[in-house]
């Protein structure tokens, strides 16, 4: 079983509560799954409930957790769906990298997002807070997928970070917020930041 992340709108969380989630009703849309010959209706939940920062910060809205069958859930990557809708190139990306969660190593997608083809009986959905929540081991999708990035850098340059410090303080150089001194005989670089005494010493790669 899959433990889900759903929110609800706080005028409509007894009938879900008490009848559960009909997916003709709450599908957020229709798409055509990997592996299947036609298209179907999902619903679309969260790994994390985080992953929906403005509806957790909605006092109008509920977060509900979902028990459900691993078949029944694929995971897409929410950012290229939203880019996709202007670009079918990214559209098609999208499409080519849903996979079934079962599949699904965390942190792949930086704002993944769970499609249901399923309806959710009502036995199946916890409201949040109200019972012994899951603990969750990561904050949100995206830190994790962005400290899995860097990560997969650091280990490939074998630098422990200094190529993505360097990008950083390069950025920071171009806003007017550092000046740097090079000493090309070491392959060290100081940056120093403007209007302070701090400075940070870095290789040049």
């Amino acid at each position: 079983m899959a433990d889900l992340y759903f929110f609800v709108s706080k005028d409509k969380i007894e009938d879900v509560v008490d009848c559960g989630l009909k997916l003709s009703e709450w599908y957020d849309r229709e798409l055509i799954i990997p592996g299947m010959s036609e298209s179907k209706k999902v619903l679309k939940a969260f790994l994390n409930p985080r992953d929906d920062a403005e509806k957790m910060k909605n006092t109008n809205y509920q977060c509900v957790r979902l028990q459900l069958e691993l078949d029944y859930c694929w995971v897409a990557d929410a950012s290229l769906y939203k880019m996709g809708q202007e670009d079918t190139r990214t559209m098609e990306l999208y499409y080519n990298n849903i996979v079934p969660l079962k599949d699904y190593c965390f942190g792949t997608f930086r704002n993944p997002e769970v499609l249901v083809t399923t309806s959710v009986l009502p036995e199946y959905i916890k409201i949040t807070g109200e019972v012994l929540d899951i603990p969750l081991l990561y904050e949100n999708s995206e830190k994790l997928y962005l400290t899995n990035l860097r990560e997969k850098y650091e280990e490939f340059y074998n630098d422990s970070g200094n190529h993505l410090l360097y990008a950083f303080f390069t950025y920071l150089e171009s806003k007017g917020m550092v000046t740097r001194h090079e000493d090309n005989e070491s392959k060290n670089v100081i940056f120093f930041y403007t209007g302070s005494k701090d400075y940070t010493v870095l290789r040049i790669p």
